[in-house]
């Protein structure tokens, strides 16, 4: 019963993913799928002219980037300036509230708040602040994506801030923050010198799985970014969703890349957290 439990679970999280790589793989050099003709490599050629692929590829790597690094300043200066702060009712229940939502929940949230027609944009014309809803500013949908980093910062600061807690604690940081007193140092080095360093190594593991969620993501930028530039998740889907079944190869060739590099960045945070304890 064990042996049968544990086959059923490498085929659950081995099998069918390998299965689907396999197929994006052969359809990428033409030997499966509607287009098969035969061995073939003008795929792979020309996937070095596709300008929207790296547009594309830049642009989910500055969103993700700057969610997670948004989101981290934000929960070590709570979790470094404000402990007093965190250990006040009800602050620290209010920080699981974020996490209970699907990303989808806050993306839709926030397209109410922000957009056009939204809350804030009716509240604005109300009060005088604006001549009509369309004034206020493009804050989703927008050129530089600020909605999906607003979306994923809200999701990503409270876990930031509850891992940098136990992290914290954990290492005892007031005993050191004291020692340091002790020795002539300031509070500004302290944080600089010995705790930034200490719970940004110790969380590293986290902080690059979850910058890999961010870069995969596709409900939160598939509702409040544009049709261009997308993020890579949404560019991929869109070209396996056209009617133009020429589009089909490289599109399973980008989605067959994307997760390799994806799965190379899991195992070495994987390597990483065997290192830390977190």
């Amino acid at each position: 019963m064990r042996k049968g439990t544990l086959v059923f679970y490498a085929l659950f999280i081995l099998g069918f993913p390998l299965a689907g790589l396999f197929n994006a793989f052969s359809t990428s050099i033409g030997l499966t799928g509607p287009l098969a003709t035969g061995l073939t490599g003008r795929y792979w050629q020309q996937l070095p002219t596709e300008a929207s692929l790296l547009f594309s590829l830049g642009f989910s790597l500055y969103v993700a980037i700057i969610s997670v690094g948004l989101a981290v300043v934000i929960a070590l200066a709570l979790v470094l300036k404000r402990q007093s702060m965190l250990k006040l009712t009800p602050f620290p229940t209010l920080l699981y509230v974020p996490l209970l939502f699907p990303s989808l929940v806050v993306a839709f949230y926030l397209f109410q708040l922000l957009s056009g027609s939204g809350w804030l944009s009716r509240i604005t014309h109300t009060i005088g602040l604006t001549s009509t809803p369309d004034n206020f500013p493009a804050m989703i949908q927008d050129r530089i994506g600020l909605g999906i980093i607003l979306a994923q910062v809200v999701l990503a600061f409270p876990f930031f801030t509850l891992l940098f807690q136990s992290l914290y604690d954990d290492v005892r940081l007031d005993d050191l923050r004291n020692l340091t007193r002790t020795l002539g140092a300031t509070e500004s080095q302290f944080h600089r010198r010995v705790a930034v360093p200490i719970l940004l190594q110790r969380a590293a593991p986290t902080l690059v799985l979850y910058g890999v969620a961010v870069l995969g993501a596709y409900d939160i930028p598939l509702l409040l970014g544009r049709t261009y530039p997308q993020m890579l998740s949404v560019f991929i889907t869109t070209r396996l969703q056209r009617f133009d079944l020429a589009e089909l190869p490289t599109g399973y060739l980008i989605g067959f890349l994307s997760t390799v590099v994806l799965m190379a960045i899991i195992f070495w945070a994987t390597k990483l957290t065997q290192r830390h304890a977190i």
